[in-house]
Order: structure tokens, then sequence, then C-alpha cells
């Protein structure tokens, strides 16, 4: 009898109940561990939602930009029909055109060149 004791105790899945301060080092971990994970969880959770509003905003942005760029081409477009037609009633056509076309690479090169810093 004595020696079904010492194999008894010798096995860890048979031995007596673990002591309660090992439970309480158990128990903290597992709630320590538990809170990290939806503190984690959370966090994940504000920062997908921020991202979906900072991702909606940038679209709205955009497609306001773009619509302005579209508006802004279109009455350039026009302005430049205006002016080919007017200047038609003196000049013939072709001539318009080209002059019309001229001032606009003028334009073009005076813009571009402005943009460029200049040495100190």
């Amino acid at each position: 009898m004595n020696r079904n004791r010492m194999m008894e105790a010798s096995t860890p899945h048979d031995a007596e109940p673990a002591s309660p301060a090992h439970l309480d080092w158990a128990t903290l971990t597992e709630r320590a561990l538990d809170d990290l994970s939806r503190i984690v969880g959370s966090e994940v959770a504000m920062f997908q939602t921020s991202m979906a509003v900072a991702v909606e905003a940038q679209i709205k942005n955009v497609t306001a930009r773009l619509a302005k760029i579209a508006a802004l081409f279109l009455g350039a477009v026009c302005i430049l029909c205006a002016l080919i037609l007017l200047l038609h009633q003196w000049l013939p056509l072709w001539q318009a055109f080209a002059l019309a076309g001229t001032a606009m690479i003028v334009t073009g090169v005076l813009i571009s060149g402005s943009k460029v810093p200049r040495g100190t």
C-alpha cells in the first residue's frame, strides 16, 4: 500500500490540487490576458472605424476636386471657343484658331515658367 501511495504522488495529474497562491496567479494571468485581448480588439475596431472615416473623407475630397477641375476645364474650352468665334468675325477661321492656339501656348509657358523656384 505504501508503494501505491508513492506512485500516486509521483504522477502530476493525480497530485493534490494546487495551492491557493498558485490558483491566484493563474487567475490573474488569465484575467490579464483576457483584458489585453479585449483592449487589442477594441483598439483594432477603433482603428478600422477611424480609417473608414478617413478614407471616406478623402474620397469625397477627391471627388470634389475632380468636379472642380472638370468645371474649370470646360469653362476654359468654352471661353476659347468664344474667343475663336469672336476673332473669326475679322479673320478667317484658320487664322483665328492659330491665334488662339498661340495665345494658349504662350500662357502655358508663362504659367509653367513662374512655378520654377529662382536661385538665391
